[in-house]
């Protein structure tokens, strides 16, 4: 977006390549990331497969329920080489010939093995001090703008908010991917692009279709995406051994794929076999690269800084457990906002009440659902009641013209 307004973009991405093939989670392209890739978007291909709502199954994968509502689910992998392709005209898989860069394009460098470390403002310039994960020197760059987003371990909120901490949620989520086409005939129909849900005590999953390598929506093809809630108290030693990794490291968030060692996931998959539906029995032990996340959410009590130079975007801003599946969405609409400012048709002022508005309301939003997956009655209304407080609040101060 900022490099089609006319403007030079220079991104620091602390990954070592461009290349992310380890990156398969699903994501659900909810309006405001449609609003922007309409917008934006100048390869015209199709991104995601379209379903009709969410069905609960029982344990042999029968039906129990279904609730319609339509959405657009996608993959990570293929926004991001989409994004890439239209900003800096990265070739892949998922698109071959990128668009050409129009005349009126700011210049757009996309820099990897830049981890960002130190954010420094002066005579209405900020200094971006990096280390480069390659030689290991330290460098900097001097910008009028600057937008960080660099996700829920964010080292500038880290340095600008350093009251600012990760509330863990009480569980893990175990997630995976089957190729559509190895699922048995037993299972076949089960899912019909519809995102399936299956819950038993202390434990819920979900499954969904999600775009194939290099984003192929052929079926068949196409990626069986679950992911696998459960309670997992982070003072237990089994919290310590599962987010222990192939060379001994304990992680705080995610142990990604590749690195979850061979006895937790089989351990998992005979624990899976006891508890789930018989459809996701099936796709987590035919799971080759599973991975593990923890849980957690925050909220920042503030999104500009520097005098309106500096935006804190996505999770570095407000990270939402994922049951709302929403994260995304709340990228894209910060950029959408964030183009009317740059365009001196909205003020840094309001960009930021609105952003933390739909922080706060999303973040409660998504603690009420995790609650009626995983919680008992009086959580999910404790939750509820904190979620309709918010709402009501945004509404009389927006009355009052606050």
């Amino acid at each position: 977006m900022i490099k089609r307004l006319g403007h030079d973009v220079h991104i620091l991405e602390k990954s070592l390549s461009s290349l992310q093939s380890g990156q398969a989670a699903g994501i659900r392209a909810g309006p405001d990331v449609q609003k922007f890739l309409d917008r934006y978007d100048l390869t015209g291909q199709p991104y995601s497969i379209s379903s009709p709502g969410v069905q609960m199954i029982n344990n042999e994968s029968k039906v129990r329920r279904f609730f319609q509502r339509s959405m657009q689910l996608t993959g990570w992998s293929t926004l991001y080489y989409r994004l890439r392709a239209n900003f800096d005209g990265l070739a892949s898989q998922h698109c071959l010939a990128p668009p050409p860069a129009s005349d009126s394009d700011g210049k757009a460098v996309f820099d990897v093995g830049k981890k960002v470390t130190a954010m420094e403002y002066a005579d209405q310039v900020i200094t971006v001090v990096y280390q480069d994960q390659f030689n290991h020197q330290n460098g900097s760059l001097q910008a009028d703008l600057v937008v960080a987003a660099d996700g829920f371990s964010s080292i500038v909120h880290q340095e600008l908010l350093p009251e600012l901490t990760r509330t863990y949620a009480g569980y893990v989520a175990w997630r995976g991917t089957v190729v559509e086409s190895e699922l048995s005939e037993e299972h076949h129909g089960v899912f019909s692009d519809r995102v399936t849900v299956f819950k038993c005590p202390n434990n819920y999953v979900l499954g969904y279709t999600i775009p194939g390598d290099g984003g192929s929506l052929k079926p068949g093809e196409r990626l069986l995406n679950y992911v696998w809630y459960s309670t997992l108290p982070e003072d237990s030693p089994k919290f310590a051994n599962v987010m222990t990794d192939t060379d001994g490291h304990i992680h705080r968030q995610t142990v990604p794929v590749g690195k979850m060692r061979a006895e937790v996931w089989a351990a998992q998959k005979e624990y899976g076999r006891s508890i789930l539906a018989s459809v996701f029995v099936e796709l987590v032990h035919k799971t080759k690269q599973p991975f593990i996340s923890a849980v957690s959410d925050h909220i920042a009590s503030q999104a500009v800084f520097f005098e309106d130079r500096l935006f804190l975007v996505g999770d570095a801003l407000s990270l939402f457990r994922p049951h709302i599946a929403l994260s995304t969405n709340q990228s894209a609409l910060h950029c959408l906002l964030l183009e009317k400012v740059l365009s001196k048709r909205m003020p840094a002022s309001t960009w930021e009440s609105i952003v933390l508005r739909y922080g706060r309301a999303n973040r409660l939003l998504s603690n009420v659902l995790g609650a009626y997956g995983l919680g008992g009655i009086w959580d999910l209304l404790r939750n509820s009641c904190c979620y309709v407080r918010e709402i009501v609040k945004q509404r009389i101060l927006g009355v009052l013209g606050h």
